[in-house]
């Protein structure tokens, strides 16, 4: 089977530059291992980026000119985008299977003839929101519990039949690769003794969300208050052709705010590590931080520190509320930094690790083979359909509504992922913790005003309750 496949972001031949690129590489090349002749379309990374060999059977074609780097791949003329349908079109006119690898290909006229499969990987970027939206797909796949439920309770209220084409399918974790290894001759390249030093590991792309200020005023805390002057934190580098002009600034304002705070000394910026290399990282780090408030779909890192046996310490932003138990990873609220330094003391003093039955919980959980066995048999066994139906609302007071997947109660506040930032629920905290389900009838004769119902309607706190339905192949 010719199998054609999408990616908005580059790929190159030795890099993978996050999780989304990593899974694609796992899906294609279990594909290709298969006996299929997969090909993939991606962002092209410069004028002479040639076509290259990705696995067996498994060719990436570098020739879509996206604007890169990112944000606005789509900030392109309308000479350059008629060149990537002119382009798109003609692979998929020789394909028997399309996969877009999120849902960022906005242009469904060029895939209505061929059976389409989506992953969507993403809930927060402008594109990846909006792919959600077209309802042209035969077939979806979300990447976490967390992920399938933002979309269901978003697109699923305007399109029913989204239940019957919605699977879930968590990310796996490589047990044969992530594991405690190790460091060798690694822990000298890169400045620390691991002896010596208590290390931060802070493996994120350097750019606003990733939590890096809130890692620096970490470091802060643990070196001036709490007198831990062997602190080291490593930090990536970014690719230098994937750095945007934000994320330049970006990196400025944060080194900056090191030497305000003045633990420069303690931060090592190191190179962008290959994927065989993170388990070595991983294994070499005291603990690995994921404070930021990107809302990730999954959050790889996380995950994979854990499984190489160092503890991981999460805000509670998306996916990091609900994919582990809370005896499994330490969790605090977005923005504690007290919290999570009590935590890094906590791991310091031998007071807080990961728990001997974590890899016995990925194995059932996020089964690595499982995945690319998964997405291998929705891509190939896809059949066309007709586009989904759009079906307007229909105001109904006797309509029930629950909190959104997107927001949780911290006390008497409500964390919203999207709006980043705790807010007063105003009422909605007290009536949905008496009872999840909320209707405008109930909430009117409570003594609910109508005008507080609008403001937690538009603040996106309520989503209407739909029918449980979709396929989870966990």
């Amino acid at each position: 089977m010719k199998i054609a496949m999408f990616s908005i972001n580059p790929i190159f031949p030795k890099m993978v530059t996050g999780g989304a690129s990593k899974h694609l590489f796992h899906i294609a090349r279990h594909l290709g291992s298969q006996g299929h002749e997969v090909k993939i379309f991606s962002a092209r990374s410069g004028k002479n980026q040639a076509p290259f060999p990705w696995a067996d059977h498994v060719l990436v074609e570098p020739v879509l000119p996206f604007n890169l780097p990112f944000p606005q791949p789509y900030a392109i003329s309308g000479g350059d985008l008629a060149l990537i349908v002119e382009r798109m079109s003609a692979a998929l006119q020789d394909a028997d299977r399309f996969y877009m690898h999120d849902g960022e290909f906005l242009l469904p006229d060029v895939y209505e003839n061929i059976p389409t499969t989506i992953s969507f990987r993403d809930n927060t970027y402008p594109e990846s929101v909006l792919g959600s939206f077209i309802g042209k797909f035969d077939r979806a796949i979300s990447v976490s519990p967390y992920s399938a439920e933002v979309i269901k309770a978003s697109v699923g209220r305007f399109y029913p039949e989204l239940s019957g084409r919605l699977h879930q399918v968590n990310n796996g974790i490589d047990l044969a690769m992530y594991k405690p290894v190790t460091t060798g001759d690694f822990v000298s390249r890169l400045g620390v003794d691991k002896d010596r030093d208590f290390i931060i590991l802070h493996p994120h792309r350097p750019e606003p969300g990733k939590g890096l200020p809130e890692t620096i005023q970490v470091a802060h805390r643990l070196v001036h208050h709490h007198k831990m002057a062997n602190l080291k934190v490593l930090v990536p580098e970014w690719i230098g052709s994937m750095v945007s002009q934000g994320e330049s600034h970006f990196y400025d304002e944060m080194m900056h705010l090191m030497r305000d705070l003045g633990v420069k000394d303690n931060f090592i910026f190191i190179p962008w590590l290959s994927q065989e290399q993170m388990p070595a990282l991983y294994s070499l780090g005291d603990v690995t931080l994921c404070l930021g408030n990107f809302v990730e779909a999954f959050g790889n890192v996380a995950y994979e520190s854990q499984a190489c046996g160092t503890p991981s310490v999460v805000a509670r932003v998306g996916v990091h509320r609900t994919l582990l138990p809370d005896e499994m990873i330490a969790k605090v609220d977005p923005g504690d930094i007290h919290a999570a330094v009590d935590v890094v003391l906590q791991v310091a003093s031998g007071g807080w690790a990961v728990r001997g039955e974590l890899r016995e919980y990925f194995e059932a959980h996020f089964n690595y083979q499982q995945q690319v066995q998964t997405y291998a048999e929705l891509i190939t066994t896809c059949e066309k359909q007709k586009p989904m139906t759009f079906t307007p609302p229909v105001q109904n007071p006797d309509q029930a509504f629950q909190l959104a997947p997107w927001c949780y109660f911290a006390g008497e506040r409500i964390y919203h992922d999207f709006r980043q930032q705790f807010e007063d629920g105003g009422g909605v905290v007290e009536h949905l913790r008496k009872d999840p389900m909320i209707t405008q009838k109930k909430a009117l004769a409570a003594g609910v005003s109508a005008e507080a119902w609008h403001d937690w309607l538009e603040r996106t706190y309520l989503v209407p309750l739909l029918k449980k339905e979709g396929k989870s192949h966990v």
